[in-house]
């Protein structure tokens, strides 16, 4: 998995302007799967993770008291542990200067592939226009052969979400080779906002290759002052 994060740093007398990076498998029910392990300190804005660091286990019931501003262990004491393929991790970042580590940014959450399926498309961008929105992204770092087509897809009201508010119902709103689609205002006017954070429509985009598709990049894209969904009027 690459990821690209912003790094802040404060006011402060030689700051180090370093950042630490911070995983957690989607909990399987085992106490360790619940826990946060380091990835790294970095000093750049950008990381390549493929492994993590184990706490000890000791220190596992521990750990889940310490603050979040806890002191970043000794990497040297600790065992690494290899990302397992098709499996849900969450990530945060934490800036570090002179005073020590600030807090952790919002959790972002990544699904690894599995091995021979397509990664997942990278830098979405999302651009208004009088009448639509115009949707972009990057083929993936890890196409593991040729991609056949990209799907993207809206995330749409539906009853289902009055049972279950967490699980989001998708409509496929493009189907291509192209690394770019219109999103009219009519499917717009279908779309579901999410208000977990920021009031927010949410669109996934996923590539395929001969073995099928990978995981999918979400997206969010945030609404304005009122969060009104996007209308033929309002476009």
């Amino acid at each position: 998995i690459c990821l690209l994060f912003l790094s802040k740093h404060f006011c402060a007398m030689f700051a180090t302007k370093m950042s630490r990076l911070c995983i957690r498998q989607m909990a399987t029910g085992r106490t360790r799967d619940r826990q946060w392990c380091d990835v790294g300190i970095f000093k750049n804005n950008t990381a390549v993770v493929s492994q993590f660091y184990l706490l000890p286990e000791e220190t596992l019931s521990l750990s889940s008291k310490v603050g979040e501003n806890a002191d970043v262990p000794d990497y040297r004491l600790l065992k690494k542990q290899d990302l397992f393929p098709g499996t849900v991790y969450r990530f945060r970042v934490a800036a570090i200067n002179g005073c020590g580590v600030g807090p952790f940014s919002k959790v972002s959450e990544f699904k690894t592939c599995i091995p021979g399926f397509p990664g997942a498309p990278s830098t979405v961008k999302i651009s208004k226009s009088v009448d639509c929105i115009h949707l972009s992204w990057e083929p993936p770092a890890s196409p593991s052969g040729n991609i056949l087509e990209y799907s993207a897809y809206l995330a749409i009201r539906s009853t289902q979400l009055q049972e279950n508010p967490n699980q989001l119902v998708f409509m496929r709103i493009y189907c291509g080779l192209k690394t770019s689609c219109i999103v009219t205002a009519t499917q717009l006017s279908n779309a579901h906002v999410d208000y977990t954070s920021r009031p927010a429509i949410v669109f996934r985009i996923s590539a395929k290759n001969e073995r099928g598709y990978g995981p999918a990049t979400q997206v969010r894209w945030l609404q304005g002052k009122g969060f009104p969904v996007p209308s033929t009027s309002s476009l």
